[in-house]
């Protein structure tokens, strides 16, 4: 591709919206502070949420299987639901996609994603009652009243061009799953940025993900500061 070229293909493919949800109940603070991946809303949680999580690993092991519906082909369970969950919580990246029918099922979840996975958790202990100690109870009752509350909180979504300078240093990542090389040198960001990055890996790299033919999602290092966030839904 000449130049004109590779500034139609970044201004069609890359200079477009790229999708966030968050709980309403962070708005406020995101408004005036921007998206910052390090300050996170549930850091003060985080001990007692691997506890629960420890907690139902304990109980499928004999025999009490948990289990979600995550909108996968089949229904998932304690195990799996952990390790994604347990390396969301050690990660301070913050995930955006280039595609709005993905946020739609987000946003049914009041409060986000991991408040609703711990509201999900708790209450199908509290129902089926497994055999538990008095701690562990107490643990199960706190987190259900904690993500109840926060459950309160009606989810938006951020639009944010994907030209945004931001975006330069996310995690391009190309595939779900722990294996493999999942993780590329985002191409999104300035038209400068975008040429030094294909110049050096390659447009076919990236083409098939960029037109939607293949799944990726930008996982974002650096703040998004609120001049950069286009637009709230």
């Amino acid at each position: 591709m000449n130049e004109a070229e590779l500034y139609r293909f970044w201004k069609k493919y890359i200079d477009r919206n790229l999708y966030r949800v968050v709980s309403s109940e962070y708005l406020s603070d995101i408004r005036k502070n921007g998206l910052n991946p390090q300050k996170d809303p549930y850091q003060k949680m985080i001990p007692e949420i691997k506890k629960l999580f420890q907690l139902v690993l304990k109980l499928e092991k004999q025999g009490f299987i948990h289990e979600q519906d995550w909108g996968l082909k089949n229904k998932v369970t304690g195990k799996y639901i952990i390790m994604v969950s347990t390396e969301d919580i050690d990660s301070p990246l913050v995930d955006f996609t280039p595609h709005y029918r993905e946020t739609h099922y987000y946003r049914k979840h009041n409060g986000g994603a991991l408040t609703q996975t711990i509201k999900k958790i708790t209450h199908d202990i509290l129902e089926r009652k497994p055999k538990l100690s008095s701690t562990e109870m107490n643990l199960v009752k706190k987190l259900n009243l904690w993500a109840k509350r926060k459950s309160q909180f009606t989810n938006k979504t951020l639009l944010v061009k994907g030209s945004s300078k931001s975006f330069e240093t996310a995690l391009f990542q190309n595939k779900l799953g722990k294996k493999g090389d999942k993780y590329w040198k985002s191409p999104f960001g300035r038209f400068e940025h975008f040429k030094r990055v294909v110049q050096r890996y390659g447009l076919e790299k990236y083409e098939d993900h960029l037109k939607g033919k293949k799944l990726f999602y930008l996982r974002i290092k650096d703040k998004i500061h609120t001049k950069e966030i286009d637009r709230i839904l």
